[in-house]
């Protein structure tokens, strides 16, 4: 029961305490594990997976998207110098792992997995890093793969001379990169031939010969499949313009001399072009009255061929009418079968231009169909009289019915005398006597409603009104906007508004509502064309934003692509909508290649962060190495020192002549002078003199050449072995040169 109040802190309900917690947990432990796996807040899986060493749960993460991926991933990264128990798992996330120093880490490290340290060399192109692979690693698989990515033909043989006979993919790289050698050689040796070849052009003096076989050199050199040296791109193409510019000299030449030729030629064809000439005029004369006559005809074809084609179109017309004759009569459309009748028949007396048996063709037909239409028309003449005295009936009964209201009255009034103009045009004749009748109870029937329609008049009369009022305003709209620089969002506003007001105006009479009808969808024609037009030239404006989104994706600076992705957002403007469906998905294709690129652009950030700090460790290891050889090299050259300094004290107590000593004592004064100057070192009271007159001498080197401090320390230790060669000298000038060399010494030496 108590358990639950002494439960670890990594378990705890609260977020914070959970975090706190993790960092008494162990790297690998299994507590660890489980948390970086499902702990319900992502800032305590973040934590623990930035404290995480076990990498199969972290590769495993890696492949989780979002953030949590993006963690494991980084983690991943930072373990892999260091993990080699798990390089199968890295093997299979090498993508994951591409900074540079890492990579080249992997590369030369022999405890490594075989597959992972085969894709780390896959992306090395520092040549002496491959070729200390190649030729250290106890690999014979690893020392292939190194050396397949070695250029320097020595050093493949280099290597063949270590590895050749215990790595037999070896000694075969090698033997192919010697055939390749061999193949650009030849090459080469076909370059320079037709250099040489070129060269000897015109030599020979025949130039036809020579024009045609530069052409073909030429030809020979641009399908050449090596790309020549710059060195000999030009010898060619000097020879060539070499011969060139002979050939042109020749050509000059002989060109003089064709135009002499020519010129006594001319004298002899002019007198006969005079007389080709005046031929040439009388022959244009007849051609062109030819044309003339030519012209006439066509045009005379043509008319013909319009008149003919006339004649065609109406036989068409006329053939169309008899169709439609026969399927009223095959559907028993007896009443509009007469109607098309009696128009085929008037059609046919306007015919005359058509042939006469066509003519005749139809009368012919007409003659047929109308026996059976008079019969037609008397049943008909007898069946719309009974329906004309029902529609008097009627319209007496409702003239007596009160109880109708003035609508619904004024409508079956309106049906009635609907009817009666149908059987009007049925059968026009012998109805004044029933009209008559009809029309009186009729018109009496109708007065109740009479005052009701004048005051739906009145109110159609203003609904009327305020259309037109509507359409004013929007015609004012259209004619008072600058289209050049128009509000598209104010403009769509008003006309919504007043579309509005359109939709809620109250009915007008039936004879106005197709005016002011067609006034309306003119005036909105009229705005819905400049609409139209920006909403495509803004639909085509944003389409392209979208193809420059897209394209930002192949472009291979990031941090470029990221600023023209920002000056593309800015660029998006909406004027006028479309369909919210076309706006959703165009929004979409602009969005993600933006997200893409955004995302690419923080992926970057974060590996160029990780390449940085391995550049800084790899700098660092550098400089330890640097500085460890730098001490090296200190020791070794002060115990060189120090050995010439025991040399240089036998020499100086060997016994030497008295002029020997002096000269000895000279020298060693000059060169302490220089190592004192070339050190920046104070020179003695006793030597200021000898050292200013020195410097004047040397100052015209001095200021030619400016050294630095590392060069001056590699001219001083020259002098400094000189001066312990030197033999024995004065026993004074032996203390007080020593005393200079020390110091001297301390400042080539200031480490030690």
């Amino acid at each position: 029961m108590l358990g639950k109040f002494f439960k670890p802190k990594w378990q705890h309900n609260d977020a914070n305490v959970r975090l706190k917690a993790l960092a008494n947990l162990a790297s690998d432990s299994v507590e660890l594990i489980k948390i970086a796996q499902s702990d319900p807040d992502s800032n305590v899986r973040m934590e623990a997976i930035t404290r995480l060493s076990h990498l199969p749960t972290l590769v495993q993460l890696g492949h989780t998207p979002g953030s949590i991926g993006e963690r494991s991933r980084q983690r991943v990264i930072g373990l892999a110098a260091t993990d080699h128990h798990h390089d199968h798992l890295l093997a299979d996330v090498f993508q994951w792992l591409q900074n540079p120093a890492l990579l080249r880490s992997i590369a030369r490290d022999s405890l490594r997995g075989i597959k992972l340290r085969h894709h780390a060399i896959a992306k090395l192109d520092d040549q002496e890093l491959l070729f200390n692979i190649a030729d250290k690693d106890t690999s014979k698989e690893i020392q292939y793969i190194a050396a397949k990515k070695i250029t320097d033909l020595e050093q493949l043989k280099t290597l063949e001379k270590h590895h050749g006979k215990s790595n037999k993919r070896l000694r075969q790289l090698l033997k192919d990169c010697l055939e390749i050698e061999q193949q650009q050689q030849q090459k080469q040796a076909a370059i320079n031939g037709l250099c040489a070849e070129t060269e000897n052009l015109g030599k020979t003096g025949t130039w036809e010969q020579g024009k045609t076989r530069a052409k073909v050199l030429e030809q020979r050199w641009l399908k050449l499949t090596t790309q020549p040296s710059p060195e000999q791109q030009a010898r060619f193409q000097q020879a060539l313009e070499h011969f060139r510019q002979q050939l042109s000299a020749w050509e000059t030449e002989q060109a003089q001399r064709n135009q002499q030729l020519a010129e006594q030629a001319a004298a002899q064809a002019r007198s006969q072009a005079e007389a080709a000439q005046q031929a040439e005029q009388a022959l244009h004369a007849a051609l062109e009255q030819q044309e003339r006559e030519q012209q006439a005809q066509a045009e005379a074809r043509q008319r013909q061929q319009q008149q003919q084609a006339l004649r065609e179109e109406k036989l068409q017309q006329l053939h169309e009418t008899l169709k439609t004759l026969e399927a009223h009569l095959d559907a028993e459309q007896y009443g509009e079968a007469i109607e098309v009748h009696k128009a085929l028949s008037a059609n046919i007396k306007d015919a005359s231009e058509l042939p006469s048996k066509d003519i005749a063709f139809f009368q012919r037909r007409l003659q047929a169909f109308a026996p059976m239409l008079r019969e037609l028309q008397d049943w008909r003449r007898w069946g719309t009289d009974q329906v004309r005295k029902q529609l008097i009936e009627t319209a007496e009964h409702l003239r007596s019915d009160d109880d109708i209201a003035p609508q619904e009255r004024a409508k079956k009034i309106h049906s009635l005398r609907e009817e009666w103009r149908k059987l009007s045009h049925m059968e026009p004749g012998q109805q004044r006597a029933l009209w008559q009748a009809f029309d009186a109870n009729a018109t009496a029937a109708y007065e109740p409603s009479k005052q009701y329609f004048v005051e739906q008049a009145q109110q159609r009369e203003a609904h009327l009104q305020q259309r037109h009022d509507i359409c004013a305003q929007l015609e004012a709209l259209h004619n008072a906007t600058d289209w050049g620089h128009a509000d598209w969002r104010s403009l769509q506003a008003g006309v919504n508004q007043l579309r509005k007001l359109w939709k809620d105006a109250g009915t007008v009479s039936h004879k106005d509502w197709k005016s002011i009808n067609e006034r309306f969808n003119a005036a909105m024609d009229s705005l819905e064309t400049h609409f139209k037009a920006e909403r495509s030239r803004n639909w085509q404006e944003r389409t392209q934003l979208v193809e420059q989104a897209q394209t930002l994706l192949e472009h291979p600076n990031t941090a470029q692509a990221v600023e023209q992705a920002k000056a593309l957002q800015t660029q998006w403007l909406i004027t006028l909508t479309s369909r919210p469906s076309d706006e959703q998905r165009l929004w979409k294709q602009f969005r993600e290649p933006m997200d893409t690129l955004f995302a690419r652009a923080r992926d970057e950030r974060q590996q160029q962060q990780q390449e940085r700090n391995a550049q800084l460790a790899e700098e660092a290891r550098q400089i330890a190495e640097q500085q460890q050889r730098e001490l090296e090299r200190q020791q070794q050259k002060v115990a060189e020192l120090e050995v010439l300094a025991a040399q240089s004290l036998d020499h100086k107590q060997a016994e030497a002549s008295e002029d020997a000593q002096v000269s000895n004592r000279t020298a060693g004064e000059l060169l302490c002078l220089q190592l004192e100057i070339l050190l920046g070192l104070e020179t003695p009271a006793d030597f200021q003199q000898a050292r200013l007159q020195y410097q004047v001498a040397q100052l015209s080197e001095t200021m030619r050449s400016r050294k630095d401090a590392q060069e001056s320390n590699a001219q001083a230790l020259p002098l400094l072995k000189q001066w312990y060669a030197l033999g024995g000298m004065p026993a004074a000038a032996l203390a007080s040169q020593t005393a200079r060399i020390e110091q001297i010494k301390e400042a080539l030496l200031p480490q030690q």
